[in-house]
């Protein structure tokens, strides 16, 4: 049983932070790479999104309603409801995660 896939406007905003990063430094290949990255992720997410680790970020808080999955070298964090897993963040993993996410989770 598939699940829909929907992105936050956040999320959103993060793909196209990335493909503007990618162009603005004249790689195209990698903006096509890139995308074809996000769209076998979200593939996966739609097939299994209980099967998603726990971002340790969150997992040291006591959170656990959110769940991630490795695109290397992007994370995509999603919380799964309803028959819909909502991303709503997707960023390089070597970017500081902590911050990130406690500023999307408190906005």
């Amino acid at each position: 049983m598939t699940c829909k896939v929907l992105l936050t406007n956040a999320a959103e905003n993060d793909m196209r932070l990335i493909c503007d990063y990618f162009s603005a430094n004249q790689q195209e290949n990698r903006v096509e790479h890139f995308l074809v990255q996000m769209e076998k992720a979200f593939q996966r997410i739609s097939q299994a999104p209980e099967t998603g680790s726990w971002p340790k970020e969150l997992l040291e808080l006591g959170i656990r309603d959110y769940r991630e999955i490795f695109s290397h070298p992007y994370r995509v964090v999603y919380f799964y409801e309803d028959n819909t897993a909502n991303v709503i963040l997707i960023a390089d993993a070597h970017r500081d995660l902590d911050t990130l996410l406690q500023m999307r989770l408190l906005t």
